[in-house]
């Protein structure tokens, strides 16, 4: 029985227990919540349906986050105070304001509520009780994350059911100082509430008096541009510039370019907004130092106001470089003190004697007044006014008008100046032509004498130099006669040579497998190529009929040659037919076969046939030459001997890929005349059937392009390299596509010369 009560006494704890912390769950959130209790009836905004504008501040209560560390859910009822505006100031992050509304009507009701130029505005609506909802807008917030997207500035808009009390939390954030001196002006000009006739009434009908004066603008810039482009007068630029980057201050000042061009834009238009005030400060003191001629009337008031101008520009490198804070103080400083020496600078040249500046005075005058009352509304001195912008604007555009018209005024003194001064210039002129034509009318008879005498002359003259012009078209025609015998006889000689030159056939019949570019830079070359096919003697007693005759047992060998002669041209074409002469002389007749003896011996007949030991000239060539012999069906013996050019070569790998391999010669000329005597050698490598070798005159290799940059060897290694693995057809074409590309419209350099055989 004990045990019974026992138990009974502990599930009675346990659920007494569960109770409580039931009870402390679901009344935390509620001790959170904002409450909305103990709120001053007189404090409590109740509405009226003859009203259509509700002031605020005496409704507000609000508490400071200074370091912006609450949410929402953190705030305390107890932490709010009666709104006073002398308690608002710049180093706070963030504001709370609380509002208790009363629609004691049978209608809901809306209210709109315009929130100026707050980075941030989050607005917290009491759905149910102890429910909230919440609405974005401020300045930094993008159009479409807004609650209420219409309208240059940000709105926020308050819904009250009929016969209900609502409460509303605004959250006002500034992320940096310069938005919080923005966040106490728009706590003191715009938080009012509208309904929605009232604020159709109050903002959306001033919109028609700001296009006006923005048409007006947009009128007096188009007819200043035009007059500007028609007199090309350097004081118009300045105030079309003036004209413009004012216009796009008033439109992002006002809203309307975020609202229409900028809306999910905000910082780009804040930063439009920065910019375009103080550029136009500047080029305000451009046209206004140029308008006044203060260099000529004010010399003194053009040395500050040129000091003013570096200053702005200042200004806007610190804005560009982020220093916000720094440059909008340094702005309302510069400002009026830009306005007030242009005043005084427009005093300055009034008396001494430009006078057309009146207009300018009155302009700037109006000007100065309407933005001293603005400023007094800014620093707080007078009750801010929703009509002052209108006000504003009409003296902008009075002071453009006024301008425009002094500079017409201006214009128009000038021109009638113009006007006198040469009326004054045409009567000098005109007692100096009856003064002149006096003297005219004696000199005339003693002239026209002297002139009879110099036509005779002149007639002389020109029977000698129409004969004069007659010999030298005669001599023009003989030249361009020789001329055109010359380059045909030059043409002919290109036949010669390409007669002497191995044929296509010739050059199938010794490689099966090859190609050969050859571009003389002019119309004949200085470069050649050439081959030849020998058999070797025979080991018998019985000797060869003749070199090319084919006995049992003889080895074949075939001879390639790239030859590279001094000159190109003419003078390079007579030296290729010397070598290709010489070369058949040596190998056919001579029966010389090794590649060495067949250097060492042309060498020799160079300077033999144009007698170098006598005339000391140095004319010779450069060659590459090279003797396949065919050992064995697969095997072939390459047999290479260079002057001062190089033997490129590939073997046949065919289970991998194949690598370029170079043998460079011997550093010696064909012919010339040097102190000691270098022997050629002949150079030795076997190779399999299949394997790839070029030779190749300078020319390819030292071809610039437009920017002299030569192709290099470099370059024509790794361009062989790269197609080694294609047969020799498709290396011709890319070795003319690579040519052609690094050319391109640069002139040829030299003769070029590059032939590739697959033995």
């Amino acid at each position: 029985m004990k045990i019974e009560e026992q138990k009974i006494n502990l599930n009675f704890k346990v659920k007494y227990f569960g109770l409580l912390m039931i009870a402390f769950i679901f009344s935390t959130p509620l001790l959170a919540q904002p409450f909305t209790k103990k709120i001053n009836s007189e404090r409590l905004l109740i509405l009226d349906s003859l009203k259509e504008k509700y002031e605020l501040d005496t409704y507000f209560d609000v508490f400071k986050d200074r370091d912006n560390n609450f949410t929402f859910e953190a705030l305390n009822a107890y932490s709010f105070a009666p709104y006073q505006f002398d308690d608002i100031s710049e180093d706070v992050a963030t504001y709370w304001l609380r509002i208790s509304i009363k629609n004691p009507l049978y209608s809901t009701q809306k209210l709109l509520v315009p929130t100026g130029f707050i980075d941030s505005v989050t607005l917290f609506m009491e759905e149910v009780e102890g429910v909230y909802s919440t609405q974005l807008g401020g300045s930094l917030i993008p159009r479409s994350e807004r609650g209420v997207k219409r309208g240059g500035i940000s709105v926020s808009a308050l819904e009250i059911p009929a016969q209900t009390t609502k409460t509303f939390f605004f959250r006002l954030h500034s992320s940096t100082k310069l938005s919080s001196q923005d966040a106490r002006y728009s706590l003191r000009r715009w938080f009012t509430a509208y309904t929605p006739d009232g604020y159709e009434a109050e903002f959306l009908t001033a919109r028609s008096f700001h296009n006006f004066f923005y048409g007006a603008i947009w009128v007096m810039l188009i007819y200043n541009l035009l007059v500007f482009i028609a007199l090309r007068d350097r004081q118009y630029v300045f105030y079309v510039i003036y004209n413009f980057l004012v216009f796009i201050y008033i439109f992002s000042n006002i809203g309307q370019l975020g609202e229409l061009f900028l809306m999910e834009y905000p910082r780009f238009d804040v930063g439009i907004r920065l910019f375009s005030g103080i550029l136009s400060v500047f080029a305000l003191l451009m046209f206004g130092k140029d308008h006044l001629k203060t260099i000529i009337f004010a010399p003194r008031w053009h040395r500050f106001i040129q000091v003013l101008v570096y200053i702005t520009l200042g200004i806007t490198t610190l804005y560009f470089l982020r220093f916000w804070h720094l440059g909008r103080i340094l702005t309302t400083i510069i400002l009026p003190l830009s306005l007030i020496a242009l005043l005084f600078a427009g005093f300055k040249s009034y008396y001494e004697g430009h006078k057309n500046v009146k207009y300018f005075l009155w302009g700037n005058s109006f000007f100065v007044i309407a933005i001293t009352i603005y400023s007094l509304e800014l620093l707080l001195f007078i009750d801010a006014s929703r009509y002052l912008e209108t006000v504003v604007l009409a003296s902008i555009t009075l002071q453009m008008a006024l301008f425009s018209y002094g500079l017409a005024a201006t214009f128009n003194q000038t021109r009638k100046q113009l006007i006198h001064n040469k009326l004054q210039q045409e009567r000098e002129k005109q007692i100096l032509i009856e003064a002149k034509n006096k003297e005219l009318e004696e000199k005339v008879t003693q002239r026209t004498n002297d002139l009879t005498e110099k036509a005779i002359l002149l007639e002389e003259k020109q029977v000698e130099i129409l004969t004069q012009s007659e010999q030298l078209q005669l001599q023009s025609d003989e030249i361009s006669h020789q001329h055109k015998q010359m380059t045909d006889s030059i043409r002919y000689a290109e036949k010669i040579q390409q007669a002497i030159l191995p044929s296509q056939e010739t050059l199938h019949q010794t490689f099966e497998k090859h190609f050969v570019i050859f571009r003389p830079k002019d119309i004949v070359s200085g470069d050649f190529y050439w081959t030849a096919t020998i058999q070797t003697a025979a080991p018998s007693i019985i000797p060869r009929r003749s070199p090319i005759e084919i006995q049992r047992g003889e080895v074949s060998r075939k001879i390639i040659a790239a030859v590279d002669c001094t000159g190109h041209g003419v003078p390079g074409a007579f030296m290729s037919v010397i070598g290709i002469i010489l070369l058949n002389e040596i190998v056919h007749l001579k029966n010389t076969y090794n590649s060495d003896e067949i250097l060492e011996s042309l060498h020799k007949q160079i300077q033999k046939a144009l007698r170098q030991d006598e005339k000391a000239n140095a004319d010779g060539m450069d060659v590459a030459l090279c003797i396949v012999e065919e050992t064995t069906e697969n095997e072939r013996i390459v047999y290479f001997t260079g002057a001062k050019r190089p033997l490129y070569y590939a073997e046949n790998e065919k289970d991998k890929k194949s690598k370029l391999q170079t043998l460079q010669g011997t550093r010696k000329s064909i012919g010339g005349i040097t102190r000691k005597e270098k022997a050629f050698v002949c150079e030795k490598i076997q190779l399999q059937k299949g394997a790839k070798l070029y030779l190749t005159s300078d020319g390819l290799i030292d071809q610039p392009n437009a920017k002299g940059k030569k192709i290099g060897s470099r370059k024509f290694e790794e361009t062989l390299q790269e197609i080694l693995h294609l047969p020799m057809e498709e290396q011709y074409v890319a070795l003319m596509e690579m040519l052609d590309l690094h050319q391109q419209d640069t002139a040829q350099r030299d003769d070029i010369t590059v032939i590739g055989i697959e033995i």
